[in-house]
């Protein structure tokens, strides 16, 4: 008999966490395992893939404490094998389902690196205590899987690391270096503080006019970090405005064609302050792509200073200026020979056989 798994989410956004279950879900329902979804939010862009798999999506849109009741409630009476959550309140739902006894497996998904801050605050406090229930904690990093254990120690037994795994879209667009005279970089990130939009803005203030005139940023994601709050966006764009930017960068809306997008371009950026595992960092390196990002996460394994792209801090201008700089300053034969670099790497680690046996192993127990 097909185990029985559920997914919880969120909403079916366009962000990371939600691309990765998404992705993970359809290589398990493809795998023999009978698979669904409950989210709380109305946000529906990756239902359209679910619902081309044969998965199905369950939704309940209501305030917070019919959320905990509802979602308790379906998981309880849904006679679920192996019940997976990704982000924290879904985290939260999923073990507190499980507080009343259960005889499913419960698997709670990190995906950002876990902080002290994270910890001592009152939600970080609940959220933990109720990580008890929890059959095995999963983290998309060894930096975040480290973390946690250093900031919650009685759960070192339950966590274990699985990388993303990376399954690209059609690609039919082809790539030209710099085919406008400029170096083109995509960034594939929710447009929000925590992906340091204004940090690059005045990393490009910093550039010498002729840079400015050889970079062109093209920044596709969801317009703000919650659902309906464009408040971050809006100042983005005020300051884009203001300063003349225009010509520079450009934000867009999220795409399901991001891997097209990131083909065309001559690399592939990230300017986190925070992350697990960057889906957006991986896709580019397996499309060939350069890198430039943040030193977030498992940097040290994705990127190689020089080699296949250039490292920052998120919270440092100059540095976020520099690498900007250098990779436009690459010649195209070294461009070229640091996308086949990444691709390299990132055929070693996240392909789809070795990161679905880990979350097979994962489900099994």
């Amino acid at each position: 008999m097909r185990k029985s798994i559920l997914f919880i989410l969120p909403s079916l956004g366009s962000g990371g966490a939600e691309r990765q279950a998404v992705t993970i879900a359809c290589l398990l329902k493809k795998n023999g395992y009978e698979v669904s979804f409950w989210c709380y939010f109305e946000d529906n862009f990756y239902e359209k893939s679910l619902v081309e798999n044969g998965i199905r999506v369950n939704r309940k849109v209501c305030n917070y404490l019919r959320r905990i009741h509802h979602t308790t409630r379906f998981i309880r009476k849904g006679n679920f094998d192996v019940v997976i959550s990704f982000m924290h309140t879904p985290n939260f739902l999923n073990d507190f389902a499980a507080m009343f006894g259960k005889k499913w497996r419960v698997v709670t998904s990190i995906r950002i690196n876990p902080t002290e801050q994270m910890f001592s605050s009152r939600t970080g406090k609940i959220n933990a205590w109720f990580q008890r229930y929890s059959d095995a904690i999963v983290c998309n990093a060894e930096d975040s899987a480290n973390n946690y254990a250093k900031f919650q120690p009685k759960e070192k037994e339950k966590l274990t690391t699985v990388y993303n795994t990376v399954t690209l879209g059609k690609i039919d667009t082809s790539y030209i270096p710099r085919k406008n005279g400029k170096t083109n970089i995509v960034v594939a990130a929710t447009i929000d503080h925590r992906k340091n939009p204004m940090g690059v803005l005045s990393a490009i203030e910093l550039l010498t006019p002729e840079e400015r005139q050889n970079i062109h940023i093209d920044w596709y994601g969801r317009k703000g970090g919650v659902i309906g709050d464009q408040t971050e966006y809006e100042k983005v764009v005020e300051v884009i405005k203001e300063k003349k930017l225009e010509e520079v960068i450009e934000f867009h809306d999220a795409t399901s064609d991001i891997a097209n997008r990131m083909n065309e371009a001559d690399c592939v950026a990230l300017f986190s302050s925070l992350e697990g595992l960057p889906n957006a960092i991986c896709e580019g390196m397996m499309i060939g792509k350069p890198i430039v990002m943040s030193r977030v996460s498992d940097y040290w394994h994705l990127v190689e200073e020089g080699v296949n792209g250039y490292l920052c801090d998120w919270d440092n201008v100059d540095s976020i200026r520099l690498a900007l700089s250098n990779i436009a300053g690459v010649g195209d034969e070294k461009l070229l020979a640091m996308g086949r670099t990444s691709k390299e790497k990132a055929e070693k680690m996240f392909s789809q056989e070795a990161i679905l046996k880990k979350w097979i192993d994962v489900i099994e127990g």
